[in-house]
């Protein structure tokens, strides 16, 4: 999407057709995984967005984010080679920290196989504390910590340039935007400064779209209010943290973060 200071794009692309990873406030989680993509198929997105991108004289792509359909984990292999051929200087020649590959965190060693790649990592955290976590993302079987020492030491074996993370949390009204969930946030990321030299931590706030469900747990879910969300951002700036909220793009015609999904045709 065009950004209108530094006047650069960022593109959103998918590792799957679907995702097996159930989250249950995600489009994409409900369809359940139909496929993993191929390299090629994830780097045609790419293609195509660059001459689309020249074609309506839109701001180049200058990132890309692996935030799209599917669990990158799940397709590890194929993401990891578009990582390194989105980066190669003889191709397309991107910045490694202009990649961004964003994980549920299966298990802990997902990090550990994730760093890996000329990029960085982002986690799909949406809730630090394991009650409240398993409910929103049900196919979670390890423990927060256990998943965060994942991390902790995936990170210290990564280049200094790469050691950045990025946490994300998709706000649920009156579910996960209380300010005891932006506390118990800011607990869980102490250790993660402490114990990894020289990282750079970010938690990007995503207030959630609605998915529009009549059924399951996302029938009871709610926007939070813009009140709710600054309010939670500003209690992690206050605890040290930096924090940012995401602006909502592609709302407008479902394909917004959350809401990708594929449509059978009616015969």
């Amino acid at each position: 999407f065009p950004g209108m200071i530094e006047k650069k794009s960022t593109l959103c692309i998918s590792s799957q057709v679907g995702c097996r990873q159930g989250c249950t406030f995600c489009m994409t989680g409900r369809m359940g995984k139909l496929r993993s993509l191929t390299s090629d198929e994830i780097l045609s997105q790419f293609f195509h967005a660059v001459t689309a991108a020249r074609h309506k004289n839109l701001y180049p792509i200058d990132n890309v984010v692996f935030m799209g359909m599917g669990e990158p984990a799940d397709n590890v292999h194929e993401v990891i080679r578009v990582a390194n051929v989105l980066t190669d200087d003889n191709q397309f020649q991107l910045a490694p920290r202009r990649v961004t590959i964003s994980t549920v965190a299966p298990n802990p060693q997902t990090f550990l196989t994730l760093a890996k790649a000329p990029a960085v990592l982002a986690w799909s955290v949406h809730a630090s504390q394991d009650v409240l976590r398993k409910q929103l993302v049900p196919t979670t079987k390890s423990t927060m910590v256990e998943l965060r020492q994942g991390l902790v030491e995936a990170l210290k074996e990564r280049p200094r340039r790469l050691r950045s993370i990025m946490l994300e949390v998709t706000l649920l009204g009156e579910t996960n935007d209380n300010l005891e969930d932006a506390d118990h946030l800011a607990s869980f990321c102490e250790p993660i400064l402490e114990q990894v030299l020289n990282t750079k931590l970010v938690i990007n706030v995503i207030p959630w779209n609605d998915i529009s469900a009549s059924s399951g747990p996302a029938k009871e879910y709610r926007k939070p209010s813009l009140e709710r969300v600054l309010a939670f951002q500003k209690r992690l700036v206050e605890r040290g943290l930096r924090c940012y909220v995401r602006t909502t793009r592609g709302d407008d015609s479902e394909a917004a973060c959350g809401q990708l999904a594929t449509k059978r045709n009616k015969v």
